[in-house]
């Protein structure tokens, strides 16, 4: 692949006598045309092609025998087939607003982000601006990303892309990159470039912005001082329909404007790699609902409730006593918010969640919530057989190493479960799987599952963001399952044996 685009890079130079001479290719054809259309046009056609011929030699350099661009980069080599359409609109000047929705794998943030590099250098007076809803989300995508595309493009030696700032500045023109978290998007008005404007905004992860009025608010500040500008959304389409932004793009099309949607398979094979491909088609095989949605873009959710994949039924004693994959986690919590204790079958064979057993209280000592989940984790393993105490992994809130450490005292194999920035995954993965619940042995989480519904606007929009609150059974079964939502694993089938 680099090999490539070095050897098209060598080539795609043009000098002033090729140029001459596409010229007068081009003018013998034009008057050719107008001859046959009507000799009187001959002389038009002449003085139109002169003068297109003077004003472009105009800025053409003098030949030189190692004469090279300073710029070159052929996008057939660095973007899938399917982002084609929209880059030459984009060059052209034919759009303004670029919405790209797809799965996993389906290339279109590496397309946004040489999209603005791109930009950026073919407009030495412009800047370029990169906004996600959460700013501590940046660093390790969006900038990372925008990083990758200069790389590529083979114009690192003129880009300081300094670790410790969220900036990148091009060293020959002074022009910047911006990358800006929207949590309060009134502060994109104090966004200032030292010169020209901002030219190209790009908004990742658009789905989970507050709604339209949240995107017009900050495209009234982007676009400010400028008539010369572009703005790319890419999104993964949230899993609901009636998401806002499932339904704007819905709405887009049906006035026959374009959303560019992409998948894996449009892209090279080999950029995505075999254990990708695998982990696709194991899913598609498994679980073809997720898959439609996580790979290929599809929402197939219906209405605002968040765990539309849950199913509530009676789990018997003949299927507990067969369990031997228990997942255990524990939210913390005092009073009002309770403490709530969760065990659960895994089966990833079946991308299958059993969650069978739930204890919960307010007002409880480490030492309290220990002795329940002792008892909880003991019993016999054989019929006949003494009870004996289980020390199952506990997966528990992070944010009480306290707790932790005096429930570990206290006997229990408590164990934190690393939940910095997991929140969305978590769910996501949950959100994966079949979910079986059993609503009279657990009828909190029951309850908590039912009601939970995504995030609504002051519009009545429905938003890709769930609520904090009323979820204590949830986050519990979150933290059982985070070493499942962090690895690869988890999104394809167990081998013979593995379950």
């Amino acid at each position: 692949m680099t090999e490539l685009r070095e050897a098209a890079a060598r080539e795609a130079r043009i000098t002033r006598a090729q140029v001459i001479d596409r010229l007068a290719d081009l003018a013998e054809d034009a008057f050719e045309r107008a001859q046959d259309a009507d000799p009187a046009n001959y002389g038009a056609a002449s003085s139109a092609a002169i003068r297109s011929n003077e004003a472009l030699l105009k800025w053409l350099p003098d030949d030189e025998p190692d004469a090279r661009p300073a710029f070159v980069a052929d996008f057939g080599l660095l973007i899938a087939p399917s982002f084609l359409e929209p880059h030459r609109l984009i060059a052209s000047g034919g759009i303004t607003d670029v919405w790209l929705g797809g799965g996993r794998g389906s290339m279109k943030s590496s397309f946004a982000a040489l999209e603005l590099v791109y930009w950026v250098e073919r407009h030495p007076d412009q800047h370029g601006l990169v906004l996600m809803r959460y700013k501590n989300s940046l660093r390790d995508s969006a900038y990372a990303q925008v990083v990758w595309a200069i790389n590529m493009m083979g114009l690192q030696d003129d880009y300081d892309m300094p670790d410790s700032t969220l900036r990148i500045r091009k060293k020959s023109t002074g022009q910047l990159i911006l990358f800006r978290g929207c949590d309060n998007p009134k502060k994109i008005k104090s966004v200032k470039v030292p010169f020209g404007h901002i030219g190209i905004g790009w908004f990742e992860e658009a789905d989970m912005f507050r709604g339209m009025s949240e995107i017009r608010m900050v495209n009234q500040s982007l676009t400010r001082g400028g008539s010369e500008f572009v703005r790319i959304y890419s999104f993964n389409p949230p899993r609901s329909k009636t998401c806002w932004i499932n339904e704007h793009c819905a709405e887009m099309e049906a006035r026959g404007e374009r959303v560019f949607r992409s998948t894996y398979l449009d892209a090279p094979r080999e950029w995505l790699g075999e254990q990708f491909i695998a982990d696709a088609e194991a899913l598609r095989e498994t679980d073809p609902r997720a898959y439609e949605h996580e790979y290929l873009g599809i929402p197939v959710g219906v209405g605002g409730d968040v765990f539309d994949n849950a199913v509530f039924r009676e789990v018997t004693d003949e299927e507990t006593a067969a369990f031997d994959n228990l997942r255990c986690g524990q939210d913390f919590g005092w009073y009002p918010d309770p403490w709530h204790f969760t065990i659960s079958e895994w089966q990833p064979a079946r991308r299958r969640l059993v969650t069978w057993y739930e204890d919960s209280g307010n007002k409880l000592q480490p030492w309290e919530q220990a002795d329940r989940i002792r008892l909880a984790l003991t019993w016999a393993d054989w019929e006949g057989d003494d009870p004996v105490f289980h020390s199952l992994a506990v997966r528990s809130d992070d944010a009480e190493p306290g707790t932790i450490s005096a429930q570990r005292d206290a006997g229990v194999n408590a164990r934190a479960a690393q939940k910095g920035g997991m929140r969305d995954r978590s769910y996501r993965f949950l959100q994966s799987v079949e979910w079986v619940i059993d609503p009279a042995r657990c009828p909190r989480l029951a309850k908590e599952v039912r009601e939970m519904q995504y995030e609504r606007n002051a519009d009545g929009e429905w938003l890709n963001s769930i609520p904090d609150g009323n979820d204590h059974g949830i986050d519990s079964v979150r933290y059982a399952m985070m070493r499942e939502a962090r690895s690869r694993r988890a999104m394809r089938p167990a081998t013979e044996g593995e379950e």
